[in-house]
């Protein structure tokens, strides 16, 4: 019976198939390639995570255009233990997600890493983006962490806005609205313009409107950006989102992750506990990476901390939404400019 349900997802019928998105994909046939067991022996793996490996490859027939491989495994199941009940929940889960899938492929945003397709496959999902190679925000802060690479202050500032927009774009610009789940630094990847970019759609959920959450059998997400309250309810909403998102503009301020050593050694042991206090009750430049002071931007650093403080509060109701956000970021870039201005004019 579990052979019948597979059967219908390789592709037999309209129904299923490689699902196209992007005309840089000119023809089912060009992905061929991955619908074989072997398909991904010989590619290039520049990533692994929880659900599977992340592969680099050439696009056939696109003049070099490489493309990133993202593989979720589907756990196996035993056909002897399928009941008729089993396989039809299964066929509707697998009918599922290909559905938000196609919701998410269809979206276009300059801040959203572009879905290109989608190829099932008995074992697994493939999801297939275009690549970019200036990599994630997560693997360029380890660099400046190690003193192989800098970003300044405004490259980190526009990484924020842009995130911010497209976090915007996904919550409030889309029906049903989307909400990804698991927004870190390692899913920000980084455009030849180091421009922010929101990737890894694999947890995304389309949430319809009459819906003020999306309830989910299991956590989703990554620790250390988990808000808590989803953590105790299993009941995810946009402002659990605005949660992780102000995770990473501290990050993006204080310089350091949630799973670095350094917050282990305090005695909040929490970033968020820690940020909190050196805002409210120590001073606050000591929240600051140490690589940015004295440069010019301490005040705008400053407000942008404060941001992530209110991204982070105990009661989400009490949290920015991510129109709210985005505009907060604008005003500051705002102000930087015209404060450069004047110093440009001064000079």
């Amino acid at each position: 019976m579990f052979k019948l349900v597979i059967g219908a997802v390789k592709g037999r019928g309209k129904d299923w198939g490689p699902s196209i998105f992007s005309s840089l994909i000119k023809r089912a046939e060009d992905l061929a390639f991955l619908e074989k067991d072997d398909g991904l022996d010989s590619l290039q793996v520049i990533g692994r995570g929880g659900c599977g490996e992340v592969y680099k490859a050439e696009l056939p027939g696109s003049n070099g255009k490489m493309i990133s491989i993202k593989k979720i495994i589907q756990p196996p199941k035993d056909a002897a233990d399928l009941t008729a009940e089993d396989s039809n929940i299964l066929n509707k889960k697998l009918r599922q997600n290909r559905s938000e899938i196609t919701t998410v492929g269809r979206i276009r945003h300059r801040n959203l890493v572009s879905l290109l397709a989608h190829v099932t496959r008995p074992d697994c999902h493939l999801l297939i983006y275009e690549f970019l190679k200036n990599g994630s925000l997560q693997d360029v802060l380890r660099q400046v962490s190690e003193g192989t690479r800098e970003l300044d202050w405004p490259a980190r500032q526009k990484i924020a806005s842009g995130v911010a927009a497209g976090l915007e774009y996904l919550h409030m610009q889309q029906s049903p609205r989307i909400i990804h789940r698991d927004l870190k630094p390692a899913n920000i990847l980084l455009d030849d313009d180091m421009e922010g970019r929101i990737a890894d759609s694999g947890l995304a959920k389309a949430m319809p409107d009459a819906k003020t959450h999306v309830t989910t059998a299991n956590l989703a997400g990554t620790v250390g950006y988990i808000d808590p309250e989803y953590h105790q309810t299993l009941k995810f909403t946009d402002k659990c989102e605005i949660y992780s998102f102000g995770i990473t503009l501290g990050v993006l301020v204080i310089g350091k992750l949630p799973s670095d050593d350094f917050f282990q050694q305090t005695d909040e042991v929490s970033p968020v506990k820690w940020m909190r206090n050196k805002l409210v009750l120590e001073n606050p430049s000591q929240a600051i990476d140490p690589k940015l002071l004295g440069i010019g931007y301490d005040e705008q650093m400053m407000l942008v901390l404060r941001i992530a403080y209110f991204c982070t509060l105990d009661d989400p109701k009490e949290r920015p939404n991510s129109k709210d956000v985005r505009c907060m970021l604008s005003q500051i870039d705002t102000q930087a400019n015209q404060v450069n201005n004047d110093n440009v004019g001064q000079g």
